[in-house]
């Protein structure tokens, strides 16, 4: 499924040998994370200027390292994230999880670095917690049918996650994000995989051919593409241009 459209992935992580090379082949501008000390190291090793780096201490991480140990990362990379808290899927006390949050927002602020945010379960703390930190921020993969409206009155930047296809929430988020603020993310072709055959994803052709044509990170990406750009009732090539300038003009700029 080779794409006409020039494409960004706003979050991803280090993934295979075969995924970064891809990606550095065919151009695609990609966000990626490393969430713990080992991974920045190895991140930092393989960056090029397709793949951009990003760090910051995940939450699930955050009973396992010190921010300190993360420090010369987050000085490094020209992206903090993903950081946040989860109550979803890690069992890490949120006193820990906030601690670390905290830490790294005033990093964050103090280095003047745009912030990728992780919410899952935490929204609403999350968008309490931020107006103490102004800063620039983008919201991966947002999935929770509320609070939306404090995270666009902060000026947040959202990319879209491949369960656009199917999700309620996250087709709701495809529709109303503004122009200038929406992204697109796989979050790793695990993540893609994850998505398109989580137990409660509709059994319908639509996923079944993405299943089965999704071969690659560049299929990833513009299946979730074209179904942000069919719900917004906008051509795909008028919106990758616009993803494309939201996070290079936009998002990675801001904080400058």
């Amino acid at each position: 499924m080779p794409s006409h459209y020039p494409l960004i992935d706003a979050h991803t992580h280090l993934g295979s040998d075969s995924e970064r090379s891809e990606r550095q082949k065919k151009q695609i501008l990609s966000l990626v994370c490393a969430s713990t000390p080992p991974e920045a190291e190895a991140l930092l090793k393989t960056a090029k200027p397709y793949l951009l780096p990003t760090a910051g201490l995940h939450p699930w991480q955050a009973a396992s390292y010190f921010v300190n140990d993360m420090l010369p990362y987050l000085t490094a990379c020209p992206v903090i994230g993903e950081i946040g808290m989860d109550s979803v899927w890690c069992d890490v006390p949120l006193d820990r999880q906030e601690e670390v949050f905290r830490a790294q927002l005033a990093i964050a602020c103090q280095m003047k670095k745009p912030v990728i945010l992780h919410t899952k379960g935490e929204e609403y703390r999350i968008a309490s917690i931020l107006p103490e930190y102004p800063n620039t921020y983008l919201v991966h993969w947002y999935s929770c049918e509320e609070y939306l409206d404090q995270y666009l009155a902060l000026g947040c930047y959202f990319s879209i996650g491949p369960d656009v296809l199917w999700n309620p929430p996250v087709r709701t988020l495809a529709d109303c994000v503004p122009q200038n603020r929406i992204l697109i993310e796989t979050d790793g072709m695990g993540a893609v995989k994850w998505a398109y055959e989580a137990p409660e994803a509709p059994k319908n052709s639509q996923l079944a051919d993405a299943r089965e044509n999704t071969k690659n990170v560049e299929d990833a990406l513009t299946h979730t593409l074209l179904e942000t750009a069919a719900i917004r009732q906008t051509e795909p090539g008028v919106l990758a241009k616009q993803i494309q300038k939201n996070l290079i003009w936009g998002f990675l700029s801001a904080s400058k």
